[in-house]
């Protein structure tokens, strides 16, 4: 039957076999009984206009947009797309990886994930447009008061903390990947998140040295205790108007250094408790 009618989509065909119970085919009997509906984040290119690129990502372009929803209406989104033709099989299941995971969060301080359009090229990944961009360029841009930087590391222990509920560690926390906007931080960038309570990662694999704790660097294992640890560099970075971690050291000065007990002091003006915390939690971490 299917070589007889011309459909004019693939949506109408399996409408029209569902009810009229033909065979798919004139060849041998295939009868459509129970068709597997489009999942909720299984988006369609053509609800997706793009108005405006944005800069590049890890595997391509990110852009702004607006999605409809299936109520009708439309939202302001960010849209990574990526070529699958330039992409090597590691990198699609990467960028899947990271989709499969993000589909199961729903938080405020984790960013909200729409869906993946798959069904042509470009590959699109489609989340929440947070307004003020990635936490680091927005705190090296001007001085934020002391209330608000105590709130962002509030709001990223909040949105780890659900992480870590769900299971999932997160293995890369840090200003970079969070985004900012409506005063709101939201942990995004969940390409190297791994689901369970512990990880050990290829010991050859390159990993960002300034945000890793002792654990780590030693072993190559993941715990929540080594999520914890970064977030507290992270919560130095926010402290220090966004700049690198470990100042004036290299990248092997910073890997020997903390493995030897190093650890960052916090800006004078900063609560006498907030230093404590920050200072004491890595260390206690790592003797747990």
């Amino acid at each position: 039957m299917i070589e007889k009618y011309a459909f004019e989509s693939v949506s109408s065909m399996i409408e029209y076999h569902l009810n009229k119970k033909d065979s798919l085919t004139k060849a041998q009997e295939v009868i459509l009984r129970n068709p597997v509906t489009r999942q909720s984040w299984e988006l369609s290119h053509d609800d997706v206009e793009l108005t405006k690129k944005l800069g590049e990502g890890a595997f391509g372009e990110v852009h702004m947009g607006k999605l409809k929803l299936k109520s009708g209406n439309k939202v302001t989104v960010a849209v990574k797309l990526a070529k699958l033709e330039i992409l090597t099989k590691e990198q699609i299941k990467e960028i899947m990886h990271e989709a499969r995971l993000m589909r199961n969060f729903d938080h405020p301080n984790i960013v909200k994930f729409y869906g993946v359009a798959a069904g042509q090229e470009p590959l699109m990944v489609i989340m929440e447009l947070v307004n003020c961009g990635a936490l680091d360029s927005y705190l090296q841009k001007s001085e934020q008061p002391m209330d608000k930087k105590n709130e962002m590391c509030l709001q990223a222990a909040w949105g780890l903390e659900y992480l870590h509920a769900k299971n999932v560690l997160h293995r890369d926390i840090a200003a970079r990947n969070c985004l900012y906007g409506d005063n709101k931080v939201k942990i995004s960038d969940f390409g190297l998140t791994r689901e369970g309570t512990v990880y050990q990662m290829d010991p050859h694999k390159r990993v960002p040295i300034r945000w890793l704790a002792p654990e780590t660097l030693r072993m190559a294992i993941y715990t929540q205790k080594t999520d914890v640890f970064s977030y507290g560099i992270m919560c130095w970075e926010i402290y220090n108007n966004g700049i690198e971690p470990y100042p004036g050291m290299t990248v092997a000065e910073v890997n020997q250094n903390v493995k030897e007990g190093y650890r960052m002091e916090l800006p004078a003006n900063v609560h006498p408790d907030i230093q404590t915390y920050i200072k004491v939690v890595p260390s206690s971490m790592e003797k747990k």
